[in-house]
């Protein structure tokens, strides 16, 4: 962990193992881990992860880059800077990631790992350390992936379904005390009607079935259709 926080070498290595066509949807979820600890989601910031979301737009990654240095020109506080410069860097290699003239360092993207873990730092939650490493980290544990964009653009897919079954979907309600991985026994079966092409209908009764009949908690079928669109708009 420390060798990330000190040797570029390392973030290097980090970076060069995520396949270029997902590096902006793998850094995206590295800053999402610090979503509900900042007080107000900066507008540049929700405006890069707009961006990150849809590859046509990876282009105005460059503009957005601007705005966040503008706002962290401004910045006084020392432990948010370093999340700005974590979000500068995310929008560096989003913009590299469109294959455009111009491209920023391309060294940018050695930066990330270093500045997730120090912000992380500055946050006493250790739950929140584990899944910023974890992110980080995702696809050095599969190197095998970089062969497949495929398969890697599937497991983003998993990842991103796996945060929306723990903070959005949560029907315990514990996602602030309880180890991460309360849900994740879930997340394959919900990947798998995603890839088969279900509607929000079939994923909303799934929800709702595991609600009731294997969490034993009391549901809603609106609410629960409510997380299936967020499903099916990843």
């Amino acid at each position: 962990m420390e060798k990330i926080k000190t040797d570029i070498n390392v973030g290097q290595q980090i970076f060069d193992n995520v396949p270029s066509a997902v590096r902006p949807d793998w850094a995206g979820l590295i800053l999402k881990r610090f979503d509900r600890h900042i007080d107000k989601l900066p507008t540049e910031i929700i405006g890069l992860y707009e961006i990150i979301e849809d590859s046509k737009k990876w282009k105005d990654a460059h503009e957005q880059f601007t705005a966040i240095r503008r706002l962290n020109l401004k910045n006084t506080d020392s432990e948010f800077e370093i999340y700005l410069c974590l979000a500068e860097c995310i929008a560096k290699i989003t913009y590299n990631a469109a294959g455009l003239p111009a491209p920023f360092d391309s060294d940018s993207g050695f930066y990330i790992p270093r500045l997730a873990l120090k912000f992380a730092d500055t946050i006493s939650d250790e739950y929140l350390k584990q899944e910023v490493k974890a992110t980080i980290l995702i696809f050095n544990r599969n190197k095998g992936l970089r062969k497949s964009i495929k398969a890697a653009k599937d497991l983003i897919t998993y990842k991103k379904i796996d945060d929306i079954l723990w903070y959005d979907w949560d029907p315990i309600g514990i996602n602030d005390v309880a180890p991460r991985d309360e849900y994740s026994g879930y997340v394959a079966g919900i990947f798998s009607l995603k890839k088969e092409g279900a509607d929000r209908i079939k994923i909303g009764k799934r929800l709702l079935d595991l609600e009731t009949n294997t969490i034993g908690m009391p549901s809603d079928l609106e609410e629960c259709l409510i997380i299936a669109d967020k499903i099916l708009a990843v």
